[in-house]
């Protein structure tokens, strides 16, 4: 960033600035300037987030932290904030450094403590003629639309994806002159009163084009308002979808993908499909559905109203059971886009999370069998079994006993799981796997000592690494 400059970063999460407040600093270090960071993260957790992006900033004494809550705010003034620059600028070339640098996360108090726009005119032709480089961050989630716009529309740079760019929602100040009208005219007001009423209407047709001047630039700036609350409210949009669990996804009429969230993204990169979804046919980027489903898409176009389907994504590890809800978005009267929800049909996120929590702590207990996690592998409702290498069960629960109609201790004489337990396999005699987010599930068959047999969901948990690996099985009903 060229010394002297000035420039603005709007962000939306605290976490998105890191990187780029990370290269501000090292410029600062690279053209030797004495650099000024006023923040508002805690400090230990600044120095962790920077550091973690490769700069130490206890080793460089340049750099100088002021947490925002140590500042006197309500102590601002013109006059104060100009003494602190000039006092600054001139520490930073009494210490040998080139020039001075200030980062600031901007508060709203600010503008309430200095509340003229030509006090902050004065300022900053008082940076100009210091020299100091400026940077200033902006909180979209926690500042006021008003006062975001304002301060957009008066940077001529912004710094966007981490390059410093041209501002094109910078409205420049208007400069109206102050001019005393008739200091002049009133020193020859008898000889010349025709000339003073032409200049009479010509100041009044000189302002009223200065108004229409200026409310032109207000219809401008309001304009630049509404693209930067629409560009907030997608930034909101996609911060919501990205943190949900469901895969998310939109495709136009075409049947192609205009939008999705980081659980398709994920879903994608774990069957090995290019993540980059935009633009391309759906069916392209789940190449084990069933095609038949395009005449469910071309209904919902046509009649306009949300369906559920069930259907399956065939893996590598397994056919995956889905449920996908298909939602109509319109535009007028018609149908312009579709909405796909898809989620796993083998249980309920809530059910999932929990049954997975109680595989974690026999997990933790089998690890540290006298630790806090004691006693689960007992207490836990449903049947649970360890086996060993080759399936040789090591350890059972009272529930599988009850389960199969017998004790624990008959349950462990039968040696191997394969007594009672078999996995599901396909058409091509391969075992069914179900792999979501990393967890494993394998549809199977449990056999009871009457004879009789039913659908389980056998989810399998590894303890331990090594020749003293084990597998933890919790088994439940299948859905």
């Amino acid at each position: 960033m060229p010394a002297g400059e000035k420039a603005a970063l709007f962000y939306h999460r605290l976490d998105d600035v890191f990187d780029v407040v990370t290269e501000l600093l090292k410029d600062s270090i690279r053209q030797s300037e004495m650099c000024v960071f006023m923040f508002r993260t805690p400090p230990a957790t600044l120095k962790e987030m920077v550091k973690a992006r490769g700069l130490d900033l206890d080793a460089h004494p340049s750099i100088v932290l002021v947490p925002m809550s140590r500042t006197p705010v309500d102590r601002y003034s013109r006059s104060v904030i100009d003494e602190q620059m000039r006092t600054f600028v001139q520490q930073a070339r009494g210490l040998g450094y080139a020039g001075a640098r200030l980062i600031l996360n901007v508060m709203e108090e600010l503008s309430a403590q200095v509340p003229s726009d030509s006090a902050w005119l004065e300022l900053d032709k008082v940076r100009e003629e210091l020299g100091m480089t400026v940077v200033c961050l902006y909180d979209m989630a926690s500042l006021s639309p008003g006062f975001l716009l304002k301060s957009l529309s008066s940077y001529p740079k912004v710094i966007m994806d981490g390059l410093l760019c041209r501002n094109f929602y910078y409205v420049p100040s208007l400069a109206l002159p102050q001019r005393d009208a008739y200091r002049d005219l009133y020193e020859h007001l008898e000889s010349i009163r025709e000339e003073r009423d032409i200049h009479f209407k010509e100041e009044r047709e000189r302002s009223k084009l200065m108004e229409m001047n200026h409310e032109l630039q207000q219809e401008i700036v309001q304009r630049r308002m509404v693209e930067f609350a629409l560009l907030r409210a997608e930034n909101n949009l996609r911060t919501m979808l990205d943190a949900m669990a469901d895969m998310v996804f939109m495709v136009d009429r075409d049947l192609r993908v205009t939008n999705g969230n980081q659980t398709l993204v994920r879903y994608l990169e774990s069957i090995g499909v290019d993540p980059v979804y935009e633009g391309r046919f759906v069916y392209d980027l789940f190449p084990g559905a069933s095609t038949g489903g395009r005449g469910l898409f071309e209904e919902v176009f046509h009649y306009g109203y949300p369906t559920v389907v069930e259907d399956y994504l065939d893996l590598d590890a397994g056919r995956l059971e889905m449920e996908f809800r298909l939602m109509p978005v319109k535009m007028g009267d018609q149908v312009d886009r579709v909405v796909v929800i898809g989620r796993p049909m083998n249980a309920t996120p809530n059910e999932m999370m929990g049954m997975w929590e109680k595989a974690d702590q026999i997990r933790d207990e089998l690890l540290d069998p006298s630790g806090p996690a004691a006693g689960s592998m007992e207490f836990c409702p449903h049947p649970v079994l360890v086996t060993g290498h080759g399936g040789t069960m090591l350890s059972a629960n009272h529930a599988l006993g009850r389960e199969l109609g017998c004790t624990r201790e008959e349950v462990l004489i039968m040696g191997s799981a394969t007594e009672f337990l078999e996995s599901e396999r396909d058409e091509e005699g391969m075992i069914k796997r179900i792999n979501v987010n990393g967890r494993i599930s394998i549809p199977s068959i449990l056999r009871l000592r009457d004879g009789t047999s039913r659908k389980v969901m056998c989810h399998i948990t590894p303890v331990g690494e090594g020749e003293g690996a084990r597998f933890l099985t919790v088994i439940t009903d299948s859905r």
